[in-house]
């Protein structure tokens, strides 16, 4: 400890209300209650004289003078008690005031020594790291992404990210970012122009805060790599393995868990450690045939719990083939929680819900037959039930497509094509598939403010449909103005967080006497 912190405090000055106070408790009060009295008795002497010393207002002016002696000395003590207890509260204040600026300096302190530390690491990494906000601005950025960007300013906070990158990588990271502001984790290989030259560099794009809702804006890490690297893969790992180790070295690390991913995904599904979200999809025209629309999303439940990151299971259940498994899993659950609705409101209507289907579930010959044995188990309607198969998936099992069709609509199923228009806007496929709904991809509705082009598109995509008489939903909706415009050119429905955030599906138990099958 130093000679200042062993220093005794010095005496507080005197002054001010605290002065007046005790000079009048000290003075005033005894004087004041002293000329009182004296005027009492002055009063009392001069009535006795006059009166002759009659007995009787002898006595009265007595138990007068008394009764006023008496009440002058209770105010004096309870004033001296209020002081009292005022000075006691003043002085804790005080103490409890003097705890809380030490505590924040230390807070301070603290923060400030964490903050070094944590800049000093990140300019030691080779790797670029920098954050950029909703306005598409570089709040904070490493020495590395200071050395390697094109601009080369010496302060580069809060400059405008197309000031910073080059054309082609602004361009990749304001699409790319619109997935991020979203909650979506997002990587992509590209290459990265600086002064010295052009590399080839791995782009991994992290919202902030992880796992929320409404981000604020997302860091982008940079990565050097070899022309043939994948992003996120190390040295001697094979492209496919890199989104399990990233997501299984994570889910390691948080749950402490030793288990193959195959069978811990395995028994996520036995355990029904997976949940059930839905969002509402809004329809635009009063005269909608489905009112009420909703999307089904599903999650691990560690991943609600904002220990790994939502959706990243997707990539490992693919790389294990276990899509199928999964959507059977969510279709017997979807099912079940809608025939325990109805049992217990029979008032209660059933929603059409919208499940995502992988892509091996489309080649699973199997996943029909589960359908519909489900349907029939759980007395629920096919027309209730909206599959979703992604637009890449139309090229390549477009035989399995039309076959698992060819099954599930007699039982008065739908279909919809997902994310229409993130590649190459193509209706070939429309000749042999018949689709009741087709999602215009966010990438497109996200633009259709800013760029005609994109209008453009999205205009033609519904005047297609309106042919093939397809309902359009606008995926990735995210504010009025742009809502309003899609209804402007027709679109049918619409979603996003702007219409509605994804939240947990009312599941209840099953009904009495029945069981899963």
């Amino acid at each position: 400890m130093s000679s200042d912190e062993s220093r005794p405090t010095a005496p507080v000055r005197r002054g001010g209300y605290g002065t007046a106070a005790a000079w009048a408790n000290r003075y005033l009060t005894p004087f004041l209650t002293a000329i009182a009295v004296l005027a009492l008795s002055a009063v009392l002497v001069f009535t006795i004289y006059f009166t002759q010393l009659d007995l009787q207002w002898t006595a009265f002016l007595l138990g007068v003078l008394f009764a006023a002696v008496l009440s002058m000395v209770t105010q004096s003590v309870k004033a001296q008690w209020r002081l009292v207890r005022r000075s006691a509260q003043l002085r804790r204040s005080k103490e409890l005031l003097a705890e809380e600026v030490a505590r924040r300096e230390r807070s301070a302190q603290a923060l400030k020594v964490a903050d070094v530390r944590f800049r000093t690491i990140l300019d030691a990494l080779p790797v670029m790291v920098f954050f950029v906000d909703r306005e598409e601005r570089c709040l904070y950025y490493n020495a590395a992404f200071q050395e390697g960007c094109a601009a080369g300013a010496a302060d580069m906070s809060a400059m405008p990210l197309r000031e910073l990158v080059d054309d082609a990588m602004y361009r990749d990271l304001s699409a790319r970012g619109k997935e991020a502001l979203l909650g979506r984790e997002t990587q992509f290989e590209a290459r990265w122009r600086h002064p010295a030259g052009e590399k080839p560099v791995a782009v991994k794009l992290l919202p902030y805060p992880v796992g929320a809702q409404m981000t604020s804006g997302f860091y982008v890490f940079v990565t050097p790599t070899a022309d043939n690297a994948t992003p996120g893969a190390a040295p001697g790992i094979a492209p496919e393995a890199a989104g399990e180790a990233v997501y299984f070295g994570a889910m390691e690390r948080q749950l402490t868990t030793h288990e193959d991913p195959r069978e811990y995904l395995l028994r996520a599904i036995e355990a029904d450690r997976f949940i059930l979200l839905e969002q509402k999809i809004e329809p635009l025209r009063a005269d909608a045939a489905h009112p009420s629309f909703r999307e089904i999303l599903v999650r691990l439940r560690e991943e609600e719990e904002r220990i790994l990151a939502p959706g990243g299971f997707f990539e490992v259940a693919e790389r294990y083939d276990l899509m199928p498994a999964i959507d059977r899993w969510v279709i017997r659950k979807l099912l079940r929680s809608c025939a325990a609705m109805k049992s217990a409101d029979p008032a209660w209507r059933m929603p059409l819900y919208c499940v995502n289907l992988g892509g091996a579930t489309l080649s699973d010959r199997g996943f029909a037959s589960h359908v519909q044995v489900q349907l029939k188990h759980w007395d629920i309607a096919g027309h209730r039930i909206c599959f979703e198969v992604n637009q890449g998936e139309l090229a390549e099992r477009e035989a399995d497509i039309v076959l698992l069709m060819a099954q599930l609509k007699p039982l008065g199923c739908r279909f919809t094509v997902d994310g229409f228009g993130s590649q190459k806007v193509s209706f070939a496929p429309f000749r042999n598939l018949r689709f009741d709904f087709l999602k215009i991809d966010g990438s497109i509705v996200s633009e259709i403010l800013k760029k005609p082009s994109e209008l453009a598109k999205a205009r033609a995509i519904v005047l297609a449909c309106d042919k093939l008489e397809v309902r359009t939903i606008a995926q990735f909706v995210e504010d009025e103005a742009t809502r309003v415009r899609l209804r402007e050119i027709g679109v049918d429905y619409v979603q996003g967080f702007g219409i509605d955030k994804p939240g947990p599906l009312a599941v209840m138990a099953p009904m009495a006497g029945t069981t899963a099958v």
